[in-house]
């Protein structure tokens, strides 16, 4: 008799360790992407869109579950120091907001002086004229992921400090 409770408690270990070994794969966020076709309209899509410019990406977060019943949660803070914890943070994420609203405004700054082609950019042809040489190209592309990139980050540490306050 008591070996077969052993084995019983031995399964019931085992499931409840499978169990949250793979609690976190359900509480997995999905990606979401924000892509700008040619023609101008914007697509929403969990997979990567052919001949579109991606413009965002998102992380969908699931909403936490409903609150328990005060009586039924036992409290393992004091409110003082919960209320110390929630203030820091949201001052951490305030100084990342300024930061990012800086970088942002810092890249399309750059991206605003580098509009005019620099020296080696532009190739003369036969009409006397000249055109736009694929290096300037590169450097708008690179000068728009910046500010994207940028923006990125800004939309990043708004979205943190919308969930800190809700």
């Amino acid at each position: 008799m008591k070996r077969r409770r052993t084995n019983f408690t031995t399964a019931i270990k085992g499931l409840v360790a499978l169990a949250a070994a793979l609690a976190p794969l359900a509480c997995a966020a999905d990606m979401v992407y924000k892509y700008r076709r040619p023609d101008g309209s914007v697509v929403y899509s969990d997979t990567p869109v052919r001949g579109a410019r991606l413009i965002g990406r998102y992380q969908l977060v699931p909403q936490p579950p409903a609150a328990a019943p005060e009586s039924a949660a036992p409290r393992s803070a004091d409110p003082d120091e919960q209320a110390r914890l929630r203030s820091r943070a949201l001052e951490a994420v305030d100084v990342r907001i300024k930061a990012a609203e800086q970088a942002l405004s810092d890249a399309q700054e750059r991206q605003q002086a580098g509009v005019e082609p620099l020296e080696g950019e532009r190739i003369a042809n036969a009409q006397r004229g000249s055109r736009l040489r694929p290096e300037y190209f590169a450097r708008q592309k690179q000068l728009a992921d910046d500010v994207e990139s940028a923006q990125a980050e800004l939309d990043e540490a708004y979205r943190q400090r919308n969930e800190l306050r809700d």
